[in-house]
């Protein structure tokens, strides 16, 4: 297989799968320290990357096209990394303010 055929059907598959992280965060109630104990989710949600080529010339299509084939590819695994880090500090933080609420509470 030719190296053009095969960066066509890498770039058809990230149209088909273009995924971002995401954080979001959850909350639900501690009947024993009466507290709203919190809690950052990583989800990972489908998103549509490419819309339709505006260009003039055959070379500029190529080179948007490339652009965002790179962009998508480089979106998930950035995302994962900076939800991640979010994800980790943010827990982090609740579960001091638990335990405190939680100590301080009894």
């Amino acid at each position: 297989m030719h190296l053009p055929k095969i960066i066509l059907l890498f770039s058809f598959s990230l149209l088909l799968c273009s995924c971002v992280v995401k954080p979001t965060v959850t909350s639900e109630y501690d009947n024993k320290c009466q507290i709203v104990k919190k809690k950052v989710e990583l989800s990972v949600e489908q998103v549509q990357f490419f819309e339709q080529l505006n260009c003039s010339g055959n070379h500029q299509c190529k080179e948007e096209f490339l652009g965002q084939v790179v962009g998508a590819a480089l979106v998930f695994p950035l995302s994962a990394i900076l939800s991640g880090s979010i994800a980790v500090v943010g827990n982090s933080v609740y579960w001091l303010y638990e335990q405190g609420q939680c100590i301080t509470g009894n």
